[in-house]
C-alpha cells in the first residue's frame, strides 16, 4: 500500500540512499513545479553515472493528471543528474548551497527541491517543508483609514545566522486588471531566490497594497469603474506608478530593519512592472541600490495609445542609477513588442543609464512575457550579471 506524504504517494517500500559527503543527490528531496504542484524525488541507488529513483506528484488538476509514483532511472554528470521514460524527461542539478533546481523538458516547467527525512515526512502530523521560505506581514510606514498597512512578505534566507545583504524582487499587474480574484495571488519565483540564496542574499517577494494578502486597495492606475481594468489615461497610469515606489520604499525600508538583514545597498529584480519599478527605484535612490534585474519591464501594455508617454516617464527615472543594470526581454510579448522595449531602453541610456538588453526566442507563440519562468534561458547572463557586481 503506498503512503500519502500531503497528497504526494510513494510507494510503502521506498529504500532512499544514505546520505554522506560524496553523494550530492542521494535521499529524499521534495519541492513543487511551478509554485504550485507537490513533488517528491527519492534517490534509491547510485552506481557509477547510473541512478535508480522514484519520482512522484500530487494531483495536478491544471494538466488532468492524477497523483503518482514512477520508479525510473537517472544518468548523472558531476552535477546533473537527469531522470528519464518514454516522453518524459526531468534534469536536475545539484546547488553549492544543497539544493536540486530542476526543470522539466525543455524548461517550460520549473522546482527548486530540499533535502529531508523520509522517517519525519511520514509522522502522521509532519509538517510538510514545500519550499524554504517564510511568509511574514511586514508592518511598514503606510496608512489607510488610520490603519498601518502591512504588506504580505515571502522571504528566502540563505543557509548561516546572516545579516545577509537584501535583495528585493518585485511583481507585475494582473493583465488586463479586470479579474479582482487574482489579485489575491501571492506572487514568487522560487529559481530565482535560489539562484539569490546561493550569492549569499536573503530574498524578498513583497506584495504591494491590496495584493496577495498585504492589506490596503490596490490602486496603481485603474479606470473610474475600476471593473473595467487599468487606466490607459497617462496621469492615473503614472499615479499609479508612484504609488507602486511607494510600497516598495516601505518596503525596503521595513525589511532592512529586520535583525538578519544588513543595512547596505540592495539588490532589485522585478517581472514586468516589477521590473520598470526596480529601475525607476533605482534611479530615484542612486545610493541605497546596488544592481537591478529587469524582466521584460513595462507599466502600461501597447495596447494604450499614451504608452510611450507613461513607459517612457519611469524609465527615464532610472537614468540617474550610476551602476550596471541586467534588461532580459522575450521576443513576441503580448504586452510589448521587442521594439517597444528597446525604445524603453534607449530613453534609459539618454538619461544617463547604464546596462546589458538581452532578448530571447522563446517557443511557441506569442510567449515572450513568461520569460523569467524559463531559467535556463536566462540564468547564464543572471549569474554573470551577479558575480560582477559582487566581484
Amino acid at each position: 500500500m503506498d503512503i500519502d506524504i500531503d497528497g504526494v504517494p510513494i510507494p510503502a517500500d521506498a529504500a532512499p540512499l544514505s546520505v554522506d559527503e560524496n553523494t550530492q543527490f542521494a535521499g529524499v528531496w521534495t519541492g513543487v513545479w511551478d509554485g504550485f504542484l507537490k513533488t517528491i524525488l527519492i534517490v534509491e541507488a547510485i552506481d557509477g553515472d547510473n541512478a535508480k529513483v522514484i519520482y512522484a506528484v500530487a494531483d495536478n488538476p491544471r494538466a488532468g493528471f492524477k497523483a503518482a509514483w514512477f520508479r525510473l532511472d537517472g544518468k548523472i554528470s558531476n552535477n546533473k543528474m537527469t531522470v528519464s521514460a518514454a516522453r518524459f524527461q526531468v534534469h536536475f542539478t545539484a546547488t553549492t548551497n544543497g539544493t536540486l533546481r530542476a526543470v522539466f523538458g525543455e524548461g517550460f516547467s520549473f522546482g527548486v527541491l530540499h533535502r529531508q527525512s523520509l522517517s519525519a515526512l511520514k509522522q502522521t502530523d509532519a509538517e510538510i517543508t514545500w519550499t524554504n521560505s517564510e511568509t511574514k506581514m511586514l508592518p511598514v510606514s503606510l496608512f489607510e483609514d488610520d490603519k498601518q498597512i502591512q504588506l504580505e512578505t515571502v522571504i528566502f534566507k540563505p543557509s548561516g545566522d546572516g545579516p545577509f545583504p537584501l535583495a528585493v524582487i518585485n511583481h507585475g499587474s494582473t493583465g488586463n486588471g479586470r479579474d479582482a480574484n487574482s489579485f489575491k495571488n501571492t506572487w514568487v519565483n522560487t529559481w530565482l531566490a535560489d539562484v539569490l540564496n546561493e550569492y549569499g542574499y536573503i530574498a524578498a517577494f513583497p506584495q504591494r497594497r491590496g495584493r496577495g494578502n498585504s492589506t490596503g486597495l490596490y490602486d496603481e492606475g485603474f479606470q473610474e469603474d475600476r471593473s473595467e481594468g487599468y487606466s490607459c489615461n497617462s496621469a492615473i497610469s503614472i499615479a499609479g506608478a508612484d504609488r507602486a515606489l511607494e510600497d516598495l520604499n516601505a518596503a525596503i525600508v521595513a525589511l532592512q530593519g529586520e535583525d538578519n538583514i544588513n543595512s547596505d545597498s540592495v539588490l532589485l529584480a522585478g517581472q514586468s512592472r516589477g521590473g520598470a519599478l526596480s529601475i525607476a527605484y533605482a534611479g530615484m535612490h542612486n545610493d541605497q541600490v546596488k544592481g537591478v534585474i529587469n524582466f521584460v519591464g513595462g507599466w502600461a501594455g501597447e495596447l494604450c495609445k499614451s504608452v510611450e508617454v507613461i513607459n517612457h516617464n519611469i524609465f527615464k527615472r532610472g537614468g540617474d542609477f550610476k551602476r550596471d543594470t541586467l534588461w532580459l526581454y522575450g521576443q513576441q510579448d503580448v504586452f510589448y513588442s521587442i521594439e517597444h522595449s528597446r525604445g524603453n531602453f534607449d530613453v534609459f541610456k539618454t538619461a544617463g543609464g547604464k546596462g546589458e538588453f538581452f532578448d530571447y526566442k522563446i517557443r511557441g507563440e506569442n510567449n515572450g512575457h513568461w520569460l523569467m519562468f524559463i531559467p535556463p534561458l536566462w540564468e547564464a547572463q543572471v549569474n554573470q550579471y551577479l558575480s560582477n557586481i559582487d566581484g
